[in-house]
């Protein structure tokens, strides 16, 4: 130890070529691949030589053994870290991608609407608008457009009946939109 703190580098060679296989051994029982285990004992080795001075390690080999567990806590941990990261980033891609069909399904949908709405004549398209897209009851239509409950009933299902007919190809947009 004392030729290492001096920066000998025949005794760090020696801790080195005496301690590296074990190292290695307990890192690689612990994460059962190869390259991680060699890559944390490699830095285990280049901090001791790098802070060679400012240690004060009475036991070398119970000091390196301790290191090696520290260091393959903090691996794990970061890949767990790293694997959450990566989970929520596909997640977040994939509801994303969900929602931004169900968009355009929707503009589609919401479109095709306004078209059909348009071909209808004006009262069925204030009746309709009223109805559906306010959610206004038949009674309020009445006598806000000085109708009979009747004449509304009857606007409305001339209404429901062409959009029915007009919107049939986005039936199945809007069963998907509705139940994704």
């Amino acid at each position: 130890m004392e030729g290492l703190r001096a920066g000998d580098e025949r005794s760090f060679n020696e801790i080195y070529e005496r301690y590296w296989y074990k190292i290695f051994l307990v890192a690689y029982q612990r994460l059962r691949r190869k390259e991680p285990a060699q890559e944390l004992v490699q830095n285990l080795f280049l901090k001791l030589w790098e802070r060679r001075t400012t240690l004060q390690i009475r036991h070398i080999e119970n000091y390196l053994f301790v290191s090696i567990r520290h260091a393959i806590i903090d691996h794990i941990n970061r890949q767990l870290v790293a694997n959450h990261y990566k989970d929520y980033v596909s997640l977040y891609t994939v509801l994303k991608e969900e929602t931004t069909d169900r968009m355009v399904a929707l503009d589609e949908v919401s479109d095709a609407l306004e078209k059909g709405l348009t071909q209808l004549p004006i009262k069925s398209q204030q009746v309709f608008r009223l109805s559906k897209l306010n959610n206004w009851p038949t009674e309020r239509i009445a006598q806000y457009l000085d109708l009979s409950e009747k004449t509304v009933q009857y606007h409305l299902t001339k209404s429901l009946k062409y959009l029915r007919t007009h919107l049939k190809e986005f039936t199945f947009s809007v069963i998907a939109i509705l139940f994704q």
